[in-house]
Protein backbone atom coordinates (compact mmCIF):
# COMPACT_ATOMS: atom_id res chain seq x y z
CA UNK A 1 0.00 0.00 0.00
CA UNK A 2 1.58 3.31 -1.07
CA UNK A 3 1.77 6.35 1.19
CA UNK A 4 -0.92 8.31 -0.67
CA UNK A 5 -3.43 5.48 -0.34
CA UNK A 6 -2.68 5.20 3.38
CA UNK A 7 -3.38 8.91 3.79
CA UNK A 8 -6.62 8.61 1.80
CA UNK A 9 -7.83 5.77 4.02
CA UNK A 10 -6.85 7.53 7.27
CA UNK A 11 -8.57 10.77 6.22
CA UNK A 12 -11.70 8.89 5.17
CA UNK A 13 -11.72 6.88 8.42
CA UNK A 14 -11.84 10.14 10.38
CA UNK A 15 -13.88 12.28 8.00
CA UNK A 16 -16.69 9.95 6.95
CA UNK A 17 -18.00 9.27 10.51
CA UNK A 18 -17.91 13.01 11.28
CA UNK A 19 -19.84 13.77 8.10
CA UNK A 20 -22.43 11.09 8.86
CA UNK A 21 -22.93 12.51 12.36
CA UNK A 22 -23.50 16.00 10.93
CA UNK A 23 -25.91 14.72 8.28
CA UNK A 24 -27.91 12.28 10.41
CA UNK A 25 -27.68 13.04 14.12
CA UNK A 26 -27.77 16.83 14.41
CA UNK A 27 -30.91 17.57 12.41
CA UNK A 28 -31.16 20.36 9.88
CA UNK A 29 -28.60 22.37 11.85
CA UNK A 30 -25.93 19.71 11.24
CA UNK A 31 -26.66 19.65 7.51
CA UNK A 32 -26.58 23.45 7.31
CA UNK A 33 -23.25 23.49 9.16
CA UNK A 34 -21.76 20.82 6.92
CA UNK A 35 -22.91 22.55 3.72
CA UNK A 36 -21.39 25.83 4.97
CA UNK A 37 -18.05 24.16 5.82
CA UNK A 38 -17.89 22.49 2.40
CA UNK A 39 -18.80 25.68 0.57
CA UNK A 40 -16.28 27.79 2.52
CA UNK A 41 -13.46 25.35 1.72
CA UNK A 42 -14.42 25.06 -1.94
CA UNK A 43 -14.92 28.80 -2.39
CA UNK A 44 -11.60 29.68 -0.75
CA UNK A 45 -9.74 27.28 -3.04
CA UNK A 46 -11.69 28.51 -6.06
CA UNK A 47 -10.65 32.10 -5.32
CA UNK A 48 -7.02 31.04 -4.99
CA UNK A 49 -7.22 29.45 -8.44
CA UNK A 50 -8.78 32.36 -10.31
CA UNK A 51 -8.03 35.63 -8.47
CA UNK A 52 -4.60 37.08 -9.27
CA UNK A 53 -4.93 40.88 -9.14
CA UNK A 54 -3.43 42.69 -6.10
CA UNK A 55 -6.90 42.89 -4.51
CA UNK A 56 -7.31 39.09 -4.57
CA UNK A 57 -7.31 38.92 -0.77
CA UNK A 58 -10.10 41.48 -0.47
CA UNK A 59 -12.17 39.71 -3.13
CA UNK A 60 -11.72 36.36 -1.41
CA UNK A 61 -12.74 37.78 1.98
CA UNK A 62 -15.80 39.41 0.41
CA UNK A 63 -16.82 36.16 -1.28
CA UNK A 64 -16.46 34.17 1.95
CA UNK A 65 -18.47 36.76 3.91
CA UNK A 66 -21.22 36.78 1.28
CA UNK A 67 -21.25 32.98 1.31
CA UNK A 68 -21.62 32.88 5.11
CA UNK A 69 -24.50 35.39 5.09
CA UNK A 70 -26.46 33.51 2.44
CA UNK A 71 -25.87 30.11 4.00
CA UNK A 72 -27.25 31.47 7.27
CA UNK A 73 -30.26 32.96 5.48
CA UNK A 74 -30.83 29.69 3.63
CA UNK A 75 -31.01 27.88 6.98
CA UNK A 76 -33.03 30.57 8.76
CA UNK A 77 -35.66 31.42 6.12
CA UNK A 78 -38.74 29.27 5.72
CA UNK A 79 -38.30 29.51 1.93
CA UNK A 80 -34.76 28.29 1.33
CA UNK A 81 -32.59 30.41 -0.94
CA UNK A 82 -31.28 27.27 -2.57
CA UNK A 83 -34.73 26.43 -3.97
CA UNK A 84 -35.83 29.92 -5.06
CA UNK A 85 -34.70 32.73 -7.34
CA UNK A 86 -33.47 34.59 -4.25
CA UNK A 87 -30.47 32.28 -4.35
CA UNK A 88 -29.22 34.34 -7.30
CA UNK A 89 -29.06 37.55 -5.26
CA UNK A 90 -25.32 37.16 -4.48
CA UNK A 91 -24.61 37.51 -8.21
CA UNK A 92 -26.18 40.98 -8.31
CA UNK A 93 -24.30 41.97 -5.18
CA UNK A 94 -21.04 40.81 -6.77
CA UNK A 95 -21.59 43.11 -9.75
CA UNK A 96 -22.12 46.06 -7.42
CA UNK A 97 -19.09 45.28 -5.23
CA UNK A 98 -16.80 44.74 -8.22
CA UNK A 99 -18.05 48.04 -9.70
CA UNK A 100 -17.17 49.85 -6.47
CA UNK A 101 -13.69 48.28 -6.58
CA UNK A 102 -12.83 49.83 -9.96
CA UNK A 103 -11.59 53.28 -8.74
CA UNK A 104 -9.16 51.69 -6.27
CA UNK A 105 -8.08 49.15 -8.89
CA UNK A 106 -7.15 52.03 -11.23
CA UNK A 107 -5.54 54.07 -8.42
CA UNK A 108 -8.37 56.65 -8.57
CA UNK A 109 -7.01 58.04 -11.85
CA UNK A 110 -10.32 57.67 -13.68
CA UNK A 111 -10.31 57.88 -17.47
CA UNK A 112 -6.60 58.70 -17.45
CA UNK A 113 -5.86 55.17 -16.22
CA UNK A 114 -8.03 53.64 -18.94
CA UNK A 115 -6.02 55.56 -21.54
CA UNK A 116 -3.03 53.37 -20.68
CA UNK A 117 -2.54 49.76 -21.73
CA UNK A 118 -1.91 48.71 -18.13
CA UNK A 119 -5.17 50.26 -16.93
CA UNK A 120 -7.15 48.60 -19.71
CA UNK A 121 -5.57 45.22 -18.93
CA UNK A 122 -6.35 45.59 -15.23
CA UNK A 123 -9.99 46.41 -15.91
CA UNK A 124 -10.26 43.52 -18.36
CA UNK A 125 -8.78 41.11 -15.80
CA UNK A 126 -11.10 42.57 -13.15
CA UNK A 127 -14.14 41.75 -15.31
CA UNK A 128 -12.81 38.23 -15.94
CA UNK A 129 -12.50 37.72 -12.20
CA UNK A 130 -16.07 39.01 -11.77
CA UNK A 131 -17.30 36.36 -14.21
CA UNK A 132 -15.28 33.74 -12.31
CA UNK A 133 -16.74 34.99 -9.01
CA UNK A 134 -20.31 34.64 -10.35
CA UNK A 135 -19.63 31.08 -11.42
CA UNK A 136 -17.87 30.38 -8.13
CA UNK A 137 -20.90 31.50 -6.12
CA UNK A 138 -23.14 29.13 -8.06
CA UNK A 139 -20.67 26.24 -8.09
CA UNK A 140 -19.20 26.46 -4.60
CA UNK A 141 -21.88 28.30 -2.61
CA UNK A 142 -25.38 27.89 -4.04
CA UNK A 143 -25.15 24.19 -4.99
CA UNK A 144 -23.87 23.01 -1.57
CA UNK A 145 -26.94 24.75 -0.05
CA UNK A 146 -29.04 22.14 -1.86
CA UNK A 147 -28.09 19.74 0.94
CA UNK A 148 -30.51 21.63 3.18
CA UNK A 149 -33.27 21.42 0.55
CA UNK A 150 -32.75 17.67 0.12
CA UNK A 151 -32.66 17.15 3.90
CA UNK A 152 -36.05 18.87 4.23
CA UNK A 153 -37.73 16.55 1.69
CA UNK A 154 -39.56 13.31 2.49
CA UNK A 155 -37.01 10.76 3.75
CA UNK A 156 -34.51 13.56 3.17
CA UNK A 157 -31.94 12.28 5.67
CA UNK A 158 -31.64 9.00 3.82
CA UNK A 159 -31.67 10.57 0.35
CA UNK A 160 -28.82 12.85 1.34
CA UNK A 161 -26.79 9.88 2.60
CA UNK A 162 -27.78 7.97 -0.56
CA UNK A 163 -26.31 10.69 -2.78
CA UNK A 164 -23.11 10.84 -0.74
CA UNK A 165 -22.73 7.06 -0.76
CA UNK A 166 -23.11 6.93 -4.54
CA UNK A 167 -20.43 9.58 -5.00
CA UNK A 168 -18.05 8.04 -2.46
CA UNK A 169 -18.48 4.45 -3.62
CA UNK A 170 -18.25 5.48 -7.28
CA UNK A 171 -14.99 7.31 -6.58
CA UNK A 172 -13.56 4.46 -4.48
CA UNK A 173 -14.44 1.64 -6.89
CA UNK A 174 -13.27 3.73 -9.86
CA UNK A 175 -9.93 4.31 -8.13
CA UNK A 176 -9.25 0.60 -7.58
CA UNK A 177 -10.84 -0.44 -10.89
CA UNK A 178 -8.62 1.96 -12.78
CA UNK A 179 -5.55 1.00 -10.75
CA UNK A 180 -5.84 -2.75 -11.35
CA UNK A 181 -7.80 -3.06 -14.61
CA UNK A 182 -7.50 0.31 -16.35
CA UNK A 183 -6.16 0.25 -19.93
CA UNK A 184 -8.28 2.54 -22.12
CA UNK A 185 -8.01 6.20 -21.19
CA UNK A 186 -11.27 7.96 -20.48
CA UNK A 187 -10.55 11.70 -21.02
CA UNK A 188 -6.78 12.10 -21.11
CA UNK A 189 -6.90 15.74 -22.24
CA UNK A 190 -7.90 16.95 -18.78
CA UNK A 191 -7.42 13.84 -16.62
CA UNK A 192 -4.75 11.49 -18.00
CA UNK A 193 -5.14 8.77 -15.33
CA UNK A 194 -8.88 8.05 -15.67
CA UNK A 195 -9.89 4.97 -17.65
CA UNK A 196 -13.09 3.48 -19.03
CA UNK A 197 -12.53 0.39 -16.89
CA UNK A 198 -12.32 2.57 -13.78
CA UNK A 199 -15.48 4.47 -14.72
CA UNK A 200 -17.40 1.24 -15.32
CA UNK A 201 -16.16 -0.31 -12.08
CA UNK A 202 -17.13 2.86 -10.21
CA UNK A 203 -20.67 2.85 -11.58
CA UNK A 204 -21.20 -0.86 -10.85
CA UNK A 205 -19.83 -0.52 -7.34
CA UNK A 206 -22.02 2.51 -6.65
CA UNK A 207 -25.05 0.63 -8.00
CA UNK A 208 -24.52 -2.31 -5.64
CA UNK A 209 -23.93 -0.10 -2.59
CA UNK A 210 -26.96 2.09 -3.33
CA UNK A 211 -29.29 -0.87 -3.87
CA UNK A 212 -28.28 -2.39 -0.53
CA UNK A 213 -28.66 0.96 1.26
CA UNK A 214 -32.05 1.69 -0.33
CA UNK A 215 -33.35 -1.78 0.54
CA UNK A 216 -32.62 -1.11 4.22
CA UNK A 217 -33.47 2.57 4.65
CA UNK A 218 -35.64 3.93 1.80
CA UNK A 219 -39.33 3.12 1.35
CA UNK A 220 -41.66 3.40 -1.61
CA UNK A 221 -39.10 3.38 -4.42
CA UNK A 222 -38.54 0.47 -6.81
CA UNK A 223 -35.23 -1.24 -7.55
CA UNK A 224 -35.35 0.08 -11.11
CA UNK A 225 -35.80 3.66 -9.91
CA UNK A 226 -32.97 3.29 -7.41
CA UNK A 227 -30.76 1.80 -10.12
CA UNK A 228 -31.45 4.64 -12.55
CA UNK A 229 -30.82 7.21 -9.85
CA UNK A 230 -27.58 5.55 -8.77
CA UNK A 231 -26.14 5.26 -12.27
CA UNK A 232 -27.14 8.82 -13.18
CA UNK A 233 -25.64 10.29 -10.01
CA UNK A 234 -22.49 8.20 -10.52
CA UNK A 235 -22.04 9.57 -14.05
CA UNK A 236 -22.76 13.10 -12.81
CA UNK A 237 -20.10 12.78 -10.09
CA UNK A 238 -17.53 11.62 -12.65
CA UNK A 239 -18.36 14.58 -14.88
CA UNK A 240 -17.94 16.83 -11.85
CA UNK A 241 -14.49 15.35 -11.28
CA UNK A 242 -13.54 15.99 -14.91
CA UNK A 243 -14.79 19.58 -14.80
CA UNK A 244 -12.74 20.28 -11.67
CA UNK A 245 -9.70 18.72 -13.38
CA UNK A 246 -10.26 21.12 -16.27
CA UNK A 247 -10.25 24.08 -13.86
CA UNK A 248 -7.02 22.88 -12.24
CA UNK A 249 -5.36 22.51 -15.62
CA UNK A 250 -6.45 26.02 -16.52
CA UNK A 251 -4.84 27.26 -13.28
CA UNK A 252 -1.81 24.96 -13.82
CA UNK A 253 -2.03 23.21 -10.43
CA UNK A 254 -2.09 19.51 -9.51
CA UNK A 255 -4.37 19.77 -6.47
CA UNK A 256 -6.73 22.57 -5.46
CA UNK A 257 -5.41 22.39 -1.90
CA UNK A 258 -3.78 20.15 0.70
CA UNK A 259 -6.07 20.42 3.73
CA UNK A 260 -7.35 16.83 3.30
CA UNK A 261 -4.33 14.48 3.36
CA UNK A 262 -4.38 12.03 0.47
CA UNK A 263 -7.39 13.74 -1.11
CA UNK A 264 -6.05 17.21 -1.91
CA UNK A 265 -8.40 20.08 -1.17
CA UNK A 266 -12.15 20.62 -0.76
CA UNK A 267 -12.61 21.06 -4.51
CA UNK A 268 -10.81 17.77 -5.13
CA UNK A 269 -12.97 15.92 -2.61
CA UNK A 270 -16.41 17.47 -3.25
CA UNK A 271 -16.32 18.13 -7.01
CA UNK A 272 -18.47 15.04 -7.60
CA UNK A 273 -20.89 16.01 -4.82
CA UNK A 274 -21.48 19.39 -6.48
CA UNK A 275 -22.72 17.68 -9.64
CA UNK A 276 -24.60 14.97 -7.74
CA UNK A 277 -26.76 17.24 -5.56
CA UNK A 278 -28.82 18.89 -8.37
CA UNK A 279 -29.36 15.47 -9.95
CA UNK A 280 -30.51 14.04 -6.62
CA UNK A 281 -32.91 16.95 -6.11
CA UNK A 282 -34.30 16.59 -9.64
CA UNK A 283 -35.10 12.91 -8.98
CA UNK A 284 -36.86 13.83 -5.72
CA UNK A 285 -39.01 16.34 -7.58
CA UNK A 286 -39.88 13.66 -10.14
CA UNK A 287 -40.79 11.19 -7.40
CA UNK A 288 -42.92 13.65 -5.44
Amino acid sequence: MNQNLKLRIMTAAIGVPLILVLLTSLGIEGVALFSWIVSMGMLFEFCRLFFSLPDAGAKTAMMLLLNTVFHFLNYWMSIGLSSSFLGLMPLFLLFIVFLLMVPRLLNYEGSAALATEEGTQKLSKHIQELMAACFGMIYASWIPMLMVTIRQSNQGKYWLIFAMLVVWSSDTFAYFGGKYFGKRLFFETVSPKKTWEGALTGSIGALIVSLVFAQIYINGVSFIEIGVMSLTISVASMLGDLCESMMKRAANVKDSGSILPGHGGFLDRFDGVVFALPVMLAFLWLLS
